[in-house]
């Protein structure tokens, strides 16, 4: 599959959409302007359609520009029109259709053109019958440059696509030092690193550079920390009073779940947060064995991977949080 649609991608330009998941983190944003650059440096007519805007940090991304990144939210006209005018559509860092948002769902569902899937998370949709899955990639990111090496097109990166494409992978590879992180991550990261892609200056920018809003909203889910389950997991939360009382901003709880897992014992951490409707969004990240893709499958129908999963719950945020003392107390001591 794979060699079929790089061949065509040498046949001639085309009008490529490329989209990523809501909420988009440093994967999506990092593999979406990555792979974007590259088709571009190909001679294609390329737009990166997100669900809606990414943190202030992400949108710093080098060659992150107005110009070819639409924000769906922010643009609703705009966004039929994209896929009307798309013969190529590439689905990256999600699994299923769902993930793009109520706005952007039907339109990735209905679409007409190619439609091509990059990810690395667990069950990829069977809609995407041209599909490039692999759950033991560390990132899509990677998934993007394995894609790059297979087209025998890496004369073409250039220091914009190096810096998004390990932008990716640092963030989902948690700098490194997730299993998923394998010797053919480290040796893709060398080779972004020799085209001029700076570890230092991307964990700058993402995890040095914090707004006071950022840190009043860790401080604020740091302090409702629970050790739960004979401490094997901690639960956090953020009701959609703390965020406004913290200001916050899309991304500003980025990576506060993992904080959990920073406490001795802990095996399981989730963070929940409550949006202005009353919907609570569910972050889950473990160690070892424990399944949490198959946990919040099972229960808050979500997913995503083994150590690292989502899902969402519309009941009231402290009833959720009983419910989950309960459901975690009685998994872990299994």
């Amino acid at each position: 599959m794979l060699h079929d649609v790089l061949r065509t991608l040498r046949q001639r330009p085309y009008q490529i959409l490329i989209t990523t998941h809501w909420a988009p983190d440093g994967d999506a944003i990092g593999s979406s302007l990555g792979w974007a650059h590259y088709l571009r440096a190909l001679g294609h007519q390329v737009t990166v359609l997100l669900p809606n805007a990414p943190s202030k940090s992400l949108q710093l991304s080098m060659g992150y520009s107005a110009s070819f990144v639409r924000i769906a939210e922010d643009s609703p006209n705009l966004v039929e029109e994209l896929f009307q005018h798309a013969e190529i559509h590439f689905a990256l860092d999600y699994n299923s259709p769902s993930r793009v948002g109520m706005a952007l769902e039907p339109l990735v569902r209905a679409f007409a053109g190619r439609q091509v899937l990059i990810d690395h998370h667990q069950q990829p949709d069977p809609l995407f019958v041209e599909a490039y899955s692999d759950t033991l990639k560390s990132s899509t990111s990677e998934m993007i440059a394995d894609v790059i090496v297979a087209d025998e097109g890496w004369s073409r990166v250039d220091q914009a696509c190096a810096d998004n494409l390990l932008m990716g992978i640092i963030t989902d590879s948690g700098s490194f030092r997730y299993p998923s992180t394998s010797a053919q991550t480290l040796y893709t990261a060398a080779r972004l690193m020799e085209v001029g892609a700076e570890p230092s200056v991307i964990h700058e920018r993402l995890f040095d550079s914090s707004s006071l809003s950022r840190v009043q909203t860790m401080a604020c889910g740091l302090q409702s920390m629970q050790i739960i389950a004979n401490g094997n997991a901690a639960l956090m939360s953020l009701s959609s009073a703390d965020l406004e009382g913290a200001g916050y901003v899309s991304g500003d709880s980025e990576g506060l779940v993992n904080w959990g897992l920073s406490v001795d014992g802990v095996r399981v951490s989730v963070l929940l947060r409550e949006d202005a409707s009353g919907l609570v969004k569910m972050s889950f990240r473990s160690k070892g064995d424990h399944d949490v893709n198959e946990f919040a499958r099972s229960h808050y129908a979500g997913g995503g991977h083994r150590n690292a999963a989502g899902g969402a719950s519309k009941l009231p945020l402290d009833t959720l949080r009983a419910e989950l003392v309960l459901k975690l107390t009685e998994w872990l001591e299994h």
